[in-house]
């Protein structure tokens, strides 16, 4: 199996676990994992019961803390061409794209345990998921330029997320970063020791299946469309968006909870 999936890990409810589990390969994107991860997200979305994704990759035979461990090392190289030409191949890698684009409409909360190397399409789904958790010693980049290719796709996640200058030199030399700088740079949110890694991107998701998840949605939703709005235009469609989120039931829940100083019970409506 190319993909192992987790419900309640540790007993924790509303949360899924979803390991890359290619370690021999160090859980290189190729199209049959690509396709089980799109299909795994597709039923994490369309779950009420899940409300915050954990995605990881398995490590290696040497164990979870080894150095050689990999998150992601991007797409297979060593699969062969996909399809039965160059139309089709070129179609095939839409796939790649469609799961970027997927990440990032997802109204479902995702968290990356980057519990080892992340490069090309790996750092690229480092990206595209909400949170992030790296281990300290963990290389993300994209080393792509070294072997003749440019990191086309994710380059639209690099040049969005990270200062210009930076995603530049990182793009055109072939640059990596280790955990610690990664979270200087915005990439990451944490970066503890590469045994942590999971336990830690499972507190963040915790705390999200603990919060309302239409409230989630729509605000995941508001951001992913206001980000390319002229300002006064992101103002009240924001405005909008909070009378929306106003008429939730959630938040009525919510404001009551806060009055009557207790903990909400929320329907996640």
């Amino acid at each position: 199996m190319v993909l192992l999936i987790e419900d309640k890990p540790g007993g924790q409810d509303g949360v899924r676990l979803i390991t890359l589990n290619r370690p021999e390969r160090k859980n290189a994107l190729s199209p049959e994992l690509l396709d089980s991860l799109r299909e795994a997200l597709g039923d994490a979305e369309n779950d009420p019961q899940v409300r915050a994704v954990v995605i990881t990759g398995a490590p290696g035979p040497e164990g979870p803390t080894a150095k050689g461990a990999a998150f992601c090392a991007g797409g297979d190289l060593g699969s062969g061409p996909a399809g039965d030409g160059f139309f089709q191949q070129h179609k095939d890698r839409g796939a790649f794209a469609e799961l970027l684009i997927e990440l990032r409409h997802m109204s479902t909360p995702t968290v990356a345990a980057v519990n080892g190397t992340a490069l090309g399409g790996g750092f690229g789904l480092v990206l595209a998921c909400d949170l992030a958790v790296v281990a300290d010693d963990a290389e993300v980049g994209t080393p792509e330029i070294k072997r003749g290719l440019f990191p086309m796709m994710i380059a639209a996640l690099i040049d969005e997320q990270l200062p210009r200058k930076f995603a530049t030199e990182l793009m055109l030399l072939g640059g990596k970063v280790d955990g610690a700088r990664a979270v200087e740079l915005g990439i990451a949110n944490k970066a503890v020791p590469r045994g942590d890694v999971v336990a830690e991107a499972l507190t963040y998701a915790v705390a999200l299946a603990d919060k309302s998840a239409a409230g989630l949605a729509l605000g995941k939703r508001a951001i992913a469309l206001q980000r390319d709005m002229p300002f006064d235009e992101k103002l009240y469609f924001l405005r909008d968006q909070l009378t929306l989120n106003l008429h939730l039931d959630d938040a009525a829940e919510g404001i009551r909870a806060f009055l009557e100083k207790r903990p909400a019970k929320w329907t996640h409506r």
